[in-house]
C-alpha cells in the first residue's frame, strides 16, 4: 500500500469487517503456488499472511508493526518478512508450520529499510539499512544459522538503499539506493530531491565489495531507484520514483541488461505514464522470465513490460494495486491492493479477474507479494 495510506484511507465498509474471517486452511495435499505478504486489518493491526490463488489462505500472523518485503531462504520452507523504513524487525516465517519462529531487532543506530535476500546457500541474509548517525546506507549481513546474529555491515554504494536481490551468478548483490538522505524519525520527509544520487549498483557479497555503480541520466533529475526484478539471464529490471514537480513526465521504467554499460530507459505511451503520477511500488518477473511487471499505487494502474525490447504490453486498472508477483504460468500477474483483494492479471492483454475468497478481499495489502512454488 502507498505512503500512508493505512491512514488515510479510514475504516473499509461495515460489509467487509463482517468477513475479516478466520483464516480457512489450504485443502491437504494442495500444490497451489503460495502467495506471501504484509496486510493491515480494517482496525490497523498488522500481519503476516499467506494464501494461494484459489483464496485459501495459509497462516495469517501479528506483526509487531506494518510490514514490507518478503525473501525466501533457499532449501528452506523459511522467509524473512521485513518492516517497513525505518524498520525495528525481521519476522523469520516457518511456510509449512505457519508461525513466526524468531524475530531479528534492528542494530543500534540503524533501521531496516524494507527489503532483504537470502544467500545462494541460505547461510547468511543480506537487508538493507540506514546507518542515521554514519548517514550511509548499509547492507547488514546476519548468520541464518546462529540465530540471525549480525555478523557484517557492508556499504551499500550510496544513500537510502531500499531493494535488493541477488544475481543469478549467487555472488553478486544488486542494489537500489534511493540516492536521498532520510531521517531516522521523519522517513517520508525528503529534504534536498534535487540532490539525489540514485544508483543501481553491484557488490560482491563475500566481503561487500563495490564492483559498479550505475546511474540514470543527469537530466532526470530527482528520478530514484526503488525496486528491482531479476531475470534469469542476469538482467535486473528496475522501478522508479520521481521527487519532481509532479507535472513533470520522465520514464519510470528501465532494466540494466547483463554486462550493459548503462541503464537502459522504457518509453512508454504518454498516457500510461502520466497516470501512474510519477511513482511506482514494485516490480516482478513473470515466471518465462520474459515480462517485468511494475505496480504504480498511486496511478491505481498495474503495467507490463518486454524485457528484451522495453516495450509495453498492457495496463491494467487496480485500485492502489502496490503488491505484485508472478502467477502460476509464463505472463501471468498477481496484484494486490491496499484496499483489500487481489488480482490475476494477463500481462499480454491486461485482462484481469479477481482472487476469489474473503481473506483475500478484506486484507488491505501492502506494498509487496512474493509466489513460492506451485
Amino acid at each position: 500500500m502507498s505512503g500512508n495510506a493505512i491512514d488515510r484511507r479510514g475504516v473499509l465498509a461495515a460489509g467487509l469487517g463482517l468477513l475479516a474471517a478466520a483464516v480457512v486452511p489450504r485443502p491437504a495435499g494442495a500444490a497451489a503456488a503460495l502467495l506471501v505478504g504484509a496486510r493491515a486489518d480494517a482496525s490497523g493491526r498488522f500481519f503476516a499472511s499467506g494464501f494461494d490463488l484459489a483464496g485459501h489462505a495459509a497462516f495469517d500472523l501479528p506483526l509487531p508493526a506494518r510490514g514490507h518485503g518478503i525473501a525466501l531462504r533457499p532449501g528452506r520452507r523459511e522467509a524473512a518478512l521485513f518492516g517497513r523504513h525505518p524498520g525495528r524487525f525481521v519476522a523469520i516465517l516457518d511456510l509449512d508450520a505457519g508461525r513466526i519462529v524468531r524475530t531479528i531487532a534492528n542494530v543500534p543506530d540503524r533501521r531496516f529499510n524494507g527489503h532483504g535476500v537470502f544467500s545462494a546457500d541460505g547461510a547468511l541474509l543480506f537487508t538493507t539499512e540506514t546507518d542515521h548517525a554514519a548517514e550511509r546506507g548499509v547492507v547488514g549481513v546476519y548468520a541464518a544459522e546462529r540465530g540471525y546474529a549480525p555478523v557484517a555491515a557492508y556499504d551499500s554504494g550510496g544513500l537510502d538503499p531500499h531493494d535488493l536481490r541477488l544475481l543469478p551468478d549467487g555472488r553478486t548483490l544488486a542494489i537500489a539506493n534511493g540516492g536521498i538522505p532520510t531521517f531516522r524519525d521523519a522517513p517520508r520527509v525528503k529534504p534536498n530531491p534535487a540532490d539525489m544520487d540514485s544508483s543501481l549498483a553491484y557488490l560482491d557479497a563475500r566481503d561487500g565489495r563495490l564492483l559498479g555503480a550505475l546511474r540514470l541520466p543527469r537530466a532526470l533529475g530527482p528520478l530514484g531507484i526503488r525496486h528491482l526484478a531479476v531475470a534469469g539471464d542476469g538482467a535486473v529490471g528496475f522501478a522508479a520514483q520521481y521527487e519532481g514537480p509532479s507535472v513533470d513526465l520522465v520514464p519510470l521504467v528501465g532494466s540494466h541488461p547483463a554486462g550493459a554499460p548503462e541503464l537502459r530507459l522504457f518509453a512508454g505511451p504518454a498516457e500510461a505514464t502520466r497516470a501512474m503520477r510519477n511513482y511506482c511500488g514494485s516490480a516482478a518477473i513473470d515466471r518465462g522470465e520474459l515480462i517485468l511487471g511494475v505496480s504504480s499505487p498511486r496511478g491505481n494502474l498495474a503495467t507490463f513490460w518486454e524485457m528484451a525490447s522495453g516495450r509495453m504490453l498492457a495496463t491494467a486498472a487496480v485500485a492502489d494495486g502496490c503488491g505484485i508477483a508472478p502467477a502460476e504460468v509464463p505472463g501471468a500477474f498477481v496484484v494486490a491492493s491496499g484496499l483489500g483483494g487481489a488480482r490475476r492479471v494477463d500481462a499480454a492483454t491486461g485482462a484481469a479477474t479477481a482472487v476469489p475468497g474473503g481473506f483475500v478481499a478484506v486484507g488491505r495489502w501492502d506494498n509487496h507479494l512474493l509466489t513460492i512454488g506451485g
